[in-house]
């Protein structure tokens, strides 16, 4: 089967910051796609080409601070404001279909939806359906730690090479088949002056209580609210 080649959009966020996104199908009822921490849009490539097979017009779109959407100069990476992101995408989606679109959030991109679901205001709903994937209302936080501990393993230092950055992600990920070339993983690299490749992400979306730790209660019991 062919794959479908994207076109590229850019949107606007709630602070008026730059999101870009990969656009599949010419038509139909639009579905936003939102990656988990550290990803970029690029993860759903193929998902977005089987829902655009279905009838649908899939939006797959790089979160604030990530891929190539705009950095945020005061660091605002809260969970509400990923939240207020995914609310301005779909009100954005709205008006250019007259459909809310269905919200497929893997991680941090379920918790964002969710929490803008969940702070609808009295005119209605966000999106017409939300789909979870990866995260639930009750986060494990032995799994996000996880996460979060590999992703600031190389944050700052980076990797010498994309075979590198290879052999961490295998390490990580030890029971997933390792893929034939690794120059896919260069969607989610950057390459620095230095020479040095690091994720692309802004590494300021992981400091603090941005992510689950000190504030997990605090971000559970929003969760659980929006739910």
């Amino acid at each position: 089967m062919r794959a479908i080649a994207p076109a590229t959009a850019s949107f606007r966020g709630a602070a008026g910051n730059t999101l870009v996104g990969d656009v599949y199908g010419a038509a139909g009822p639009p579905v936003l796609l939102l990656h988990g921490g550290g990803q970029t849009r690029h993860a759903w490539k193929k998902t977005a080409e089987a829902i655009s097979r279905l009838g649908y017009r899939a939006y797959t779109v790089d979160q604030r601070g990530h891929g190539d959407s705009q950095w945020i100069d005061n660091g605002d990476y809260d969970f509400a404001d990923f939240a207020a992101d995914a609310r301005a995408l779909a009100d954005t989606l709205t008006e250019r279909s007259g459909v809310r679109p269905v919200a497929v959030g893997a991680s941090l991109g379920g918790m964002a939806a969710l929490l803008a679901e969940g702070a609808r205001s009295a005119n209605g709903r966000v999106f017409s359906a939300l789909v979870l994937v990866d995260i639930t209302p009750r986060v494990d936080r032995e799994g996000v730690g996880k996460i979060l501990g590999f992703m600031r393993a190389h944050a700052k230092q980076g990797f010498g090479s994309v075979a590198e950055a290879a052999d961490a992600v295998a390490a990580y990920l030890p029971h997933r088949p390792r893929p034939p070339s690794d120059e896919g993983l260069k969607k989610n690299l950057r390459l620095h002056a230095d020479g040095r490749w690091r994720w692309h992400w802004d590494p300021r979306s992981i400091e603090g209580n941005r992510r689950i730790g000190p504030a997990a209660a605090e971000i559970e019991n929003a969760l659980v609210a929006a739910a």
